[in-house]
């Protein structure tokens, strides 16, 4: 009888120990960055258990990197050690880029772009616009898990306020306009803004942190809110699974190293989640004529398809407190940003839900194919009541491996106003 006991006990641990292993040695070797860089980027440590879908997780993590022109994994088990080795293809670029849009609105962009000159996997970019809105400019280093940003935008433009709670869109880089479209309003305001902003963030794995100061001062044509907005932002996030788009190294091939990955059938769907929170707060201590007072949530679910289609939900909410008129929820802020349009609704808090799903016609060796039909819906609750904002159509674009955005066609149809918009696109997320 104590020999049956002692076997029922056995037997289970040995086939726990004969259908495992742990990690051991990770050899990796780079053409050009740190391989201390590629080491802590991989999750997966000596001494972690082994298990095919950590393993997948920890190689995709070294290609959200978007570094790396080809990256080879293999592995050896013996003794239940599973031994890893990786072999990454990588380089430098510096790329400029410079484009004019003219439509509505003529905006003219220009920028530069870095990526790992100084061999630590680090991206870095300087970018200016400007319009008849005004201007921007902005600088940012991204450098292993840390992220700093630096900007300044002015602001000189028109408010025009219509029936119903609607007011134009504005924003240096804003194309759309929506004079002569929705008959006189009712009234308008001038607006000069000047925004400085800092951030800081930092990645922990799956999660991240910021913190953004902000110093901003407003004035307007009419007497609302003029004076000083300073505030302070902090935020975290969540994100597993979600699909990074390529950088602006896909123009010398960098970034591409799951191309192949992309081209072939997955073997079961995939599922990604992503969550954010943020609040922002300011007031006399931050030099701020007003109190302000926003927080901030976003969640996201996304099922990829064998054939790497992707159907999204993503759900938002604002709430801003009794914040001043310039610091007020934007509808188009909880739409998910699939839609273009010509107007919005501002108000004191608000819900939005966002369904996208991403279908490739074509994926071939050249590029990637594709149409996102969308349907996007926000409420707003402003005048005593909660307003709607909604729109639907669709994307159709082509994304060559080589360029680091698609370029395509958007239809948007305003379900709330009834309005239709027709636009280029040159951009996005893929």
């Amino acid at each position: 009888m104590k020999k049956w006991l002692l076997l029922l006990i056995l037997l289970p641990a040995a086939a726990f120990g004969a259908d495992s292993s742990v990690v051991g040695d990770i050899h990796i070797t780079t053409t050009r960055v740190d391989p201390a860089v590629v080491a802590r980027k991989f999750p997966l440590k000596t001494g972690d258990t082994f298990t095919p879908q950590a393993y997948e997780d920890a190689q995709n993590k070294l290609h959200d990197m978007r570094l790396f022109k080809k990256l080879d994994f293999d592995t050896h088990t013996e003794n239940g050690r599973t031994d890893i080795s990786i072999s990454a293809e990588d380089g430098y670029y510096f790329f400029p880029l410079a484009f004019f849009s003219s439509g509505d609105k003529d905006v003219f962009f220009m920028s530069l772009f870095e990526g790992n000159f100084f061999k630590k996997g680090e991206t870095a970019f300087a970018l200016g616009g400007v319009s008849s809105d005004g201007y921007t400019f902005s600088g940012g280093v991204s450098i292993e898990d840390n992220f700093f940003n630096v900007s300044f935008t002015k602001l000189d433009t028109e408010q025009r306020f219509y029936g119903d709670y609607w007011s134009s869109m504005y924003g240096v880089m804003n194309v759309t306009d929506d004079e002569e479209e929705y008959g006189d309003p009712l009234y308008k305001w001038d607006m000069r803004d000047y925004d400085f902003k800092l951030t800081y963030a930092r990645t922990f794995g799956d999660f991240s942190a910021f913190i953004s100061p902000e110093f901003k001062h407003t004035s307007y044509s009419a007497e609302v809110d003029a004076g000083s907005h300073n505030q302070l932002s902090a935020g975290l996030s969540y994100r597993k699974r979600v699909r990074t788009s390529s950088g602006m190294g896909a123009w010398f091939g960098f970034g591409l190293s799951d191309k192949q990955q992309m081209l072939r059938n997955m073997p079961a769907p995939r599922y990604a989640y992503g969550a954010d929170a943020s609040f922002t707060k300011g007031g006399d201590w931050s030099g701020a004529d007003y109190d302000i007072t926003k927080l901030s949530l976003n969640f996201l679910w996304q099922m990829e398809l064998k054939q790497h289609h992707i159907l999204s939900l993503q759900v938002k909410g604002q709430n801003a407190y009794g914040s001043p008129f310039s610091d007020q929820i934007l509808s188009t802020d909880l739409l998910g940003g699939q839609g273009k349009y010509r107007r919005l609704i501002r108000g004191r808090r608000g819900a939005g839900v966002t369904a996208s799903f991403l279908f490739y016609i074509l994926r071939g060796n050249t590029g990637l194919l594709a149409l996102r039909p969308f349907y996007e819906l926000a409420y707003v609750y402003t005048g005593g009541a909660y307003r709607d904002h909604s729109g639907a159509g669709a994307t159709l674009s082509y994304k060559f491996w080589r360029v680091p955005f698609p370029l395509g066609i958007n239809y948007t149809r305003n379900l709330s106003d009834h309005s239709d918009i027709v636009s280029f696109v040159l951009g996005g997320q893929f």
